[in-house]
């Protein structure tokens, strides 16, 4: 998924998108409710370090969370909360942190090209 570096739009393949949205779940904090403005920051937070700017919104990939399952919300959609139901899916990725995979598909890539050049 981030082979080719920073995500410039979701993913098109479903495993892709399956792993993109247990990696944004696992931003939400389990066991509490949370405002949607709060889901909101937390999600732009994290899609700024991983996608380019106007790649991916954080209204899309909020709404893929919640399409998903993997975060539930109150009909008026103003609460959201970790469904517990899917934990295991969301604690699969926990400590996984994009970033730091973009960090090392740079730094392959910069060894590849040297040792080409040599």
């Amino acid at each position: 998924m981030l082979a080719n570096g920073r995500l410039t739009a979701v993913p098109k393949r479903p495993a892709d998108q399956k792993i993109l949205v247990a990696l944004a779940a696992a931003q939400v904090d389990a066991g509490r409710s949370c405002l949607e403005r709060e889901v909101n920051e937390r999600l732009k937070a994290w899609l700024g370090r991983i996608s380019e700017p106007f790649g991916i919104d954080h209204v899309t990939l909020r709404r893929m969370l919640v399409d998903a399952g993997l975060l539930v919300r109150t009909t008026s959609g103003s609460l959201y909360q970790v469904n517990e139901a899917k934990l295991g899916e969301i604690d699969a990725v926990r400590g996984i942190e994009p970033a730091d995979v973009l960090a090392e598909v740079r730094i392959e890539r910069d060894v590849r090209k040297r040792l080409r050049v040599a």
